[in-house]
Parts: structure tokens; sequence; C-alpha cells
């Protein structure tokens, strides 16, 4: 079965009461999961300064101003994680850093998400592969990185009828029998930089609803 995430981001614009009422609405709405973010302003801004296709996505606002509307508090985590068990959902998070891996190892995050910005980031890469925890991977397509699948290794079969997982920006349902789908979350009544590509309550639980099938 697919699993549902609901990507919080940083459509609580700033709140950590709309942080939960976005885990509450993931809840009422069907998915299995949420997914925060954990970065600094600062230290991401420089880790992409360099990088045309972050820029071109900006918008022409200074990264640092950007990352730093949609930033969630560290001392947030502890609290939201609470929140997303209470209501029975499973919580992972996206790291930009290895220090956000070492933060996050203290909260004994379960998994960890890699940006397709941050796909071949080798320093990160490696400081969530020696967690020994599930990695989920994003990859931006037209990047020149070509992927095949092992279909036998060692007298291991794998199952060669899966399709690839989705991060989708909008509306959009995986292919049947993916693994993962992964929609940004936002609320009615908060605008914020992520809400152009972010679902609605009502839309998310209608992707549900033709996902379950």
């Amino acid at each position: 079965m697919t699993e549902i995430v609901a990507e919080i981001s940083g459509n609580h614009g700033g709140s950590l009461r709309n942080a939960l009422r976005l885990i509450e609405t993931a809840a009422e709405a069907g998915a299995d999961a949420v997914k925060f973010q954990c970065f600094e302003p600062e230290r991401l801004a420089t880790r992409r300064v360099w990088r045309p296709e972050v820029w071109a996505l900006s918008g022409g606002v200074p990264l640092v101003d950007l990352y730093r509307k949609t930033h969630t508090p560290k001392e947030w985590f502890p609290i939201l994680i609470d929140y997303a068990e209470f209501y029975d959902l499973k919580w992972f998070s996206s790291a930009f850093d290895p220090k956000d891996v070492a933060f996050l190892e203290t909260l004994d995050c379960p998994r960890y998400k890699i940006s397709a910005f941050e796909m071949l980031d080798w320093d990160i890469i490696k400081a969530i592969k020696e967690t020994g925890k599930p990695i989920v991977l994003s990859v931006r397509p037209r990047c020149g990185l070509t992927i095949l699948e092992a279909t036998q290794y060692e007298g291991i079969h794998w199952n060669t009828e899966t399709e690839l997982g989705l991060s989708a920006h909008g509306k959009r349902a995986p292919f049947p029998g993916a693994p993962m789908v992964e929609y940004h979350l936002r609320l009615n009544d908060v605008e914020t930089p992520d809400a152009s590509f972010s679902l609605r309550m009502a839309e998310l639980q209608e992707m549900v609803r033709i996902i379950r099938g």
C-alpha cells in the first residue's frame, strides 16, 4: 500500500500553533505520516548559494530570507513529534546538513529524507548513512543521473514491479504500487512561500481517496 506523507515544511508561517494545526489536518485528511524540515537558515543558504537551480526557484528573494520564513525551530521538534504520535502518525524529517542529522539523532529520528537539491551531497549522505536509518531520496529530473535497479544480486530477487515513489508539488497521484507519495500540506488561512504548490485539507483528502481506491 502506498504510504501517504504530509509535508509540513514552512507552511506553519512561523507559528507553532499552525504547525500543530497542520498535523491535525494531516490526520483528518487520512495521511499515514508527517515529514518535517530540519535546517538552520544561514547554514542552508551558505550551502546552496552557488546553486543556480536553487536561485531559479527563489523568485529573486535572498535565500537566507526565504529560509528564515520557512524555518522550523529546533525547540519545536519534541512538541511536534509528540503531537504526531498522539494522532498515530508516523514522522520523519529532511536533513540538509550533518549538524541537522546530529540533532535529529538526539530525538531518535526513525528515517531521513534527502531533498533533490542535496541528492549528491556526500556530506549529508554519509552522515545519514552512518545512522543506519532508512533513507528517502528525492531525485531531480534532468540532472544527469541515471538510476538502474539491480534485479538480482547474490541470489536476492528484488520486486521489479514496484514503481518509484513521488514527491509531489501540487495535485498528482503516484503510479499504482508506488511505495510512497509526499504532498506539501497548507492551511486555508495561512499564506507562505510554499503555499502555491501545497494542498489544502480537502485536496489532500481527495488524493487519499484516489490513491486508496
